[in-house]
């Protein structure tokens, strides 16, 4: 195959080609332990041909239910503040695929992220049509190959990667990193990862290596348990909040106590309660970065804290006639935690709620952590494969006395609700609602549809 050069309609075409489940973007979530093996063993080949990227930046490995994607960001942008280069991979995006790959806290552009996804692309090829038996290389092990392959061209300081699904079997999980994190083990994704939270924790402690200290936000008993027991079996150092480190206040205002000494006054850039868990979480781990040699001073993370901004989570917008808010809250628990944030920074008016959760969320438990807020629900699904049917969702709320009704898309419930009183307006239950939210209310631009990208891959000679 000729590789020419590529523009970004191309690599997004090329993701889409190699998408299967949720487009793609985890490897064969439903398969059995062999072929989850099959994924790691095939990531590892893919990275072999790229000349093993992953190990030639210095990682932090963050895995977790929730608020993995906001620990990670707060370590991100505390290494950023020390003076550091550091690469940042998350998922799910919001919007465009490129903000899944950021270097000091800046996606890549677009032209960036079509010359790497080229670069992958031949690898891929390559592999593929030498070593048939590993398979095809899956969009979520191709954009995670794109991440470490710019990390390392970067000359990276410090890569800060988040687990896609899991962990133990995720395709970022062929790391050897300073310290793995792991952040409130809920349960989610029953059907792939077990149903009870010692399953759950001992997939995330997959992510654990001999060695390598292991630092874990406070869990429940038997997530905790099973957490340290995984530790211990394989050898790694291991710390849990709420025994090796405290904090007391709110994000506005908080002191964290651990084996950095008592730190007073932090303030955060996020908001809510399960935020301060999350910059402890952070904390621990960056003060093990800083032990490893890589410095990370007080004073940068104070100002790294302070100054994170994660859109979609606890988003507020205030317009002429009512405030806004974007969460993607997806869990019973961090519904709970959305109720507490919601009253402290809102007041004690209740919302007018767009919802649309995922087919394997607990859609009940959701709703009734979600109910003390909640004045009328307009529920709509994500325009994503993995979306719970509407009328799923309007059965459990009419169970739980909710009033509201059932729309198309979740621009039609926005515009719905903007049309009504001005209660204030909440969008949430994934972060797939929460961009779309965003982009209807012209905070973003979604990325190019797969009808267009046809289009476009119709007038190219070098697509496959």
């Amino acid at each position: 195959m000729m590789f020419n050069h590529w523009d970004y309609p191309r690599a997004l075409q090329e993701l889409w080609n190699r998408s299967s489940y949720e487009r793609g973007l985890i490897s064969d979530p439903f398969g059995d332990t062999a072929r989850a093996e099959l994924g790691l063993r095939r990531m590892r080949a893919l990275l072999g041909e790229l000349g093993d990227p992953h190990q030639k930046s210095p990682a932090v490995h963050v895995a977790g239910s929730k608020g993995k994607g906001s620990t990670a960001h707060f370590m991100a942008m505390a290494a950023v503040e020390a003076g550091h280069r550091v690469g940042f991979y998350s998922s799910p995006h919001l919007h465009r695929f490129p903000e899944r790959i950021s270097l000091d806290g800046k996606p890549l552009d677009d032209a960036g992220f079509a010359r790497v996804a080229m670069v992958v692309a031949e690898a891929s090829h390559r592999l593929e049509a030498s070593t048939p038996e590993v398979g095809a290389v899956t969009t979520f092990e191709f954009i995670t190959a794109m991440a470490f392959t710019t990390f390392a061209q970067s000359g990276c300081d410090l890569a800060v990667i988040e687990v896609g699904l899991g962990g133990r079997y995720d395709a970022t999980n062929v790391l050897t990193p300073l310290v793995s994190v792991i952040t409130r083990i809920d349960l989610e994704h029953t059907a792939v990862l077990g149903p009870t939270h010692a399953e759950i924790a001992w997939q995330k402690a997959g992510i654990m290596r001999s060695g390598v200290p292991a630092v874990s936000a406070p869990q429940v008993p038997s997530a905790a348990s099973a957490l340290e027991d995984a530790a211990r079996e394989i050898g790694a150092p291991y710390s849990i909040g709420g025994r090796e480190w405290q904090w007391t206040g709110t994000w506005h205002d908080f002191t964290a106590e651990g084996p950095w000494g008592s730190w007073a006054n932090l303030a955060l850039g996020l908001s809510g309660p399960h935020q301060v868990e999350n910059a402890c979480t952070a904390l621990a781990a960056l003060h093990v970065v800083d032990a490893s040699g890589l410095t990370i001073p007080e004073a940068a993370i104070r100002a790294g804290f302070a100054k994170a901004h994660w859109p979609g989570r606890f988003e507020r917008h205030d317009l002429p006639d009512r405030v806004v808010v974007f969460d993607g809250a997806h869990t019973p628990a961090a519904a709970a935690a959305l109720v507490q944030t919601w009253r402290a920074e809102i007041g004690s008016e209740n919302a007018t709620v767009v919802v649309g959760l995922a087919a394997d969320k607990d859609i009940p438990a959701f709703l009734e952590a979600l109910r003390p807020i909640i004045g009328q629900v307009l529920i709509t699904r994500a325009d994503s494969p993995r979306a719970a049917d509407p009328a799923v969702i309007a059965a459990s709320a009419c169970s739980l006395g909710m009033e509201g009704g059932i729309f198309p898309s979740v621009a039609a419930a926005i515009e719905f609700a903007l049309a009504g009183e001005p209660s204030p307006l909440l969008i949430t239950g994934s972060l797939f609602v929460a961009g779309e939210g965003r982009e209807a209310l012209g905070l973003a631009t979604p990325d190019l549809h797969l009808r267009q990208l046809n289009m476009a891959k119709s007038s190219r000679t070098d697509a496959p």
